[in-house]
């Protein structure tokens, strides 16, 4: 008999993600991630899938390291990926068809992106160089001297000098680098330490590499700048394609070598997706980017979220053989689907559509598919076989991952539901009731908000919210204005008044939730979220008194205080709110700061921050907890150390089991 769904079933899910077509269309290397038990961290392995025939899906590579990112090589027979099996991530090489996985870069720093040449024999990637103190410190510790567990001191020159995941930046910058996969030697190609490189992608005659690069003076202040450049692959000057005035990514060369395509937003200021980016094209030779997705009012690219798979990483753009057409990712109404669009008339259709997120995949123009890792709302992620016409009921589940030990839980299904806002705007939600109840007895309920604020939920696998569901709460989720997979107008409703419009947004879905569940009893709410969610969070106890608790998760509560310590919280008044700083009118961010209601914020409430987090900084949750805990609120602070922003989707799994806990427990406390 089927049983409630548990915090430590986290342990179950393999969940994946990079999914990569072969030359010929036959076999996908797919890599999944799952926590491990006993190391208390989260593995990630590559897993070779049949998509033509009917051989079982088959562990790749196994181990205690993790393997990323892989990539076939152009004849089929050999695949490269990153690993830091040695220590240090590095570039190495694995036969298609099994073997012994060998690493093709030997360097004290860490591989990024990457990219193999046409004909096989060269990879461009990205590289980190190690700090040179942290070198020095090593060796020390190797020879047993004293005082190598931290610097003496960090002297800062930067603005830009720590990133939320990766901690404190090394002096080198990112730069591109290729490497001959036969001898393994490696050369770098682009030198100057005053900027940095990223998104390689490979000419089509092979003679010369294209990336992105900011080279503004002061590219720390003005970071949505990316040019296209090109530089030979031998080596030699750099030359800039074109200037484009925002931030772009996912460089694409198209099969003729005439066109390049990329996504991007034509404002500098625009940042996490404040405005819809678009599908691009550029000659390769230089001269006017021309926009492929006009007429559609989505943004491209991937920005659905899950506890399990978290914020995806964007596939495509993908070319068509005779290079006419260009398919694209697009996030719309919970979904991440496949659009194409044409050179010749520049209108966006609908490629692949269905209930749910393509997390990452590939395309497969000869026989009319994708192959991709897809989540729906009863499974964190299978591989599928995505027909682009016919019945999606038709569509092959290649893989097993999760679906075996789902079919021993009992699961809730969600209910989609449309309301009108207070001004009239449409606002897109699910209520999640519990698999299980009492007949005649009202369940309590939990509104969750998502961070971002332009991301959205969607109709993929959320962990987090089946365990609630399980315990017996209802869960409450939606898209208020600020998310993306909507129009321009929905997503720059509150730029530059959160708090205000997305606010209303909630407290319409929550009234339209109560009205439509019946099974909910109005009495026993609770309210929760993370990032902007959890600044949402505590907007809302500050603002109305119908939450009997909360639970805000890495949240913002003083903005003043914010864009200075975040990782580039001194970019986010200009981003979010057209002002050049926040320390010019310190009074403005003071009052759209949650601690600015102090005197009306009485609901009880648990915080629960991550102590490496850069990007909403542990002083965000320690001022929240300090102002409650002396005004007399129930408060309880749950601190996990080592863990940055995303620990909730990605960290440490006991640390992820034992959050979940708490948040049930809590609830429980204050709602049963």
């Amino acid at each position: 008999m089927p049983s409630p769904l548990l915090p430590s079933d986290l342990f179950h899910i393999l969940q994946p993600s990079s999914c990569r077509l072969s030359p010929d269309g036959t076999r996908a290397i797919v890599a999944a991630s799952r926590p491990d038990r006993e190391q208390l961290k989260n593995t990630t392995h590559l897993w070779m899938v049949d998509v033509a025939g009917d051989a079982e899906p088959r562990a790749f590579t196994q181990g205690k390291g993790s393997e990323t990112n892989p990539r076939w090589s152009p004849d089929g027979r050999t695949i490269a990926f990153v690993s830091a099996r040695g220590g240090r991530a590095e570039l190495w090489l694995i036969p298609a068809d099994g073997g012994e996985a060998a690493p093709l870069t030997k360097l004290a720093g860490s591989v990024g992106d990457f990219a193999w040449s046409p004909d096989g024999r060269s990879i461009a990637f990205i590289w980190t160089a190690r700090d040179a103190e942290a070198v020095r410190r090593e060796e020390k510790k190797k020879r047993g001297e004293p005082g190598t567990d931290a610097p003496a001191v960090r002297a800062i020159s930067r603005l830009f000098y720590k990133l939320d995941g990766a901690g404190f930046l090394p002096g080198e910058r990112s730069h591109l680098w290729v490497v001959n996969v036969k001898s393994g030697k490696t050369r770098q190609l682009v030198k100057d330490n005053r900027w940095e490189e990223s998104g390689p992608a490979w000419s089509a005659d092979g003679r010369s590499i294209y990336f992105l690069s900011n080279r503004e003076p002061d590219p720390d202040r003005n970071d949505g700048r990316s040019d296209i450049w090109t530089v030979p692959a031998k080596g030699g000057r750099i030359r800039k394609i074109r200037k484009f005035a925002g931030p772009a990514h996912n460089l694409s060369v198209s099969p003729d070598g005439r066109w390049i395509a990329f996504l991007g937003q034509p404002d500098p200021d625009a940042r996490w997706n404040s405005v819809h980016t678009k599908l691009w094209v550029i000659p390769s030779a230089g001269g006017r980017p021309v926009e492929l997705s006009r007429g559609l009012d989505r943004s491209c690219g991937n920005s659905a979220i899950s506890d399990t798979f978290g914020i995806p990483a964007t596939s495509g753009p993908f070319w068509s053989p005779d290079s006419s057409e260009v398919a694209f990712v697009i996030v719309n109404e919970g979904s991440a689907e496949i659009w194409k669009s044409s050179l010749a008339t520049r209108k966006p259709e609908p490629l692949v559509r269905r209930p749910g997120v393509l997390i990452e995949g590939d395309l497969d123009w000869t026989r009319r598919r994708a192959v991709a890792s897809f989540s729906d709302v009863s499974n964190p992620g299978e591989i599928r076989v995505l027909s682009w016409e016919g019945d999606p009921a038709a569509d092959e589940i290649r893989t097993q991952f999760n679906s075996s030990w789902l079919r021993r839980r009992t699961l809730a299904k969600p209910r989609e539901l449309w309301c009108l806002s207070k001004d009239g705007a449409d606002v897109q939600g699910w209520i999640l009731m519990p698999p299980v109840r009492r007949a005649g007895k009202r369940c309590p309920a939990v509104l969750y908000i998502h961070g971002g604020p332009a991301t959205q939920y969607s109709k993929a696998f959320m962990h987090e919210f089946q365990v609630l569901a399980a315990r017996g709460f209802a869960v409450l989720y939606c898209n208020p204005r600020c998310s993306t997979g909507y129009s321009q107008r929905h997503l720059n409703a509150c730029q530059g008044a959160w708090g205000t419009k997305d606010f209303e947004d909630l407290m319409a879905f929550t009234d339209a939730c109560l009205k439509a569940e019946p099974g909910i009893d109005p009495r026993r709410l609770g309210v929760a979220g993370g990032s902007y969610g959890g600044f949402m969070t505590n907007w809302i106890v500050g603002h109305t008194r119908r939450f009997r608790a909360a639970v805000s998760s890495r949240s913002i509560s003083n903005f003043l205080s914010f864009v200075g310590s975040s990782d580039f919280g001194y970019l986010w008044p200009k981003g979010f709110w057209g002002d050049d700083n926040a320390w010019s009118n310190p009074k403005k961010y003071l009052a759209m700061s949650p601690l600015s209601s102090l005197h009306r914020m009485n609901t009880p409430m648990l915080i629960e921050h991550q102590e490496e987090d850069h990007r909403c900084p542990m002083e965000q949750a320690e001022q929240l907890w300090a102002a409650l805990k002396w005004k007399g609120v129930p408060v309880e602070f749950a601190r996990y150390p080592q863990e940055p922003h995303g620990m909730s989707r990605g960290g440490r799994p006991d640390r992820r089991i034992d959050r979940l806990e708490r948040i049930e427990k809590w609830f429980s406390k204050w709602l049963t």
